[in-house]
């Protein structure tokens, strides 16, 4: 018995350390897109969506409906990689409706030949969940080339 409630506390106090870690994470998040939009060229879409251009193209701007190629260089706010199609030594090619909210309402804003930075508040990609290398209410930060339209 006594094992028993050795187990569940530290259930309970497992489960209370990882709330209070997605709470941090969520109030950095918050912070650090709020100080990133001091910073020159950011623009924001709407509250936690925001862009820096780096380079403008000029070609076809997709719809939710296209399938896309582009280069994505993903980094939490602290830098580290969590993921990298350039890393990977060859770009994604997906249908732009099965991104993020996030990169879908950024991305369906450029044309093809764009190279554009873009933050996003948890809200807009992972959310409370977060995914492996990305932890909960995190930030997200893709270097984002978009190559064709199709």
């Amino acid at each position: 018995m006594k094992n028993f409630w050795i187990l569940i506390m530290t259930f309970i106090l497992t489960t209370c350390g990882q709330d209070n870690d997605a709470q941090n994470n969520l109030i950095e998040s918050e912070a650090y897109l709020k100080n990133n939009l001091l910073n020159d060229g950011v623009i924001a879409i709407k509250p936690g969506l925001q862009y820096l251009v780096m380079k403008s193209g000029s070609g076809k701007t997709p719809t939710l409906s296209d399938t896309i190629t582009a280069d994505f260089h993903g980094t939490l706010k602290d830098g580290s990689v969590f993921w990298s199609s350039i890393d990977n030594g060859e770009p994604l090619i997906t249908k732009l409706s099965q991104l993020i909210p996030g990169c879908q309402e950024t991305i369906s804003l450029m044309s093809e030949g764009d190279s554009w930075r873009i933050f996003i508040h948890p809200d807009l990609a992972y959310g409370e969940s977060g995914r492996p290398g990305i932890p909960p209410n995190s930030a997200l930060i893709f270097d984002i080339s978009l190559l064709a339209v199709n």
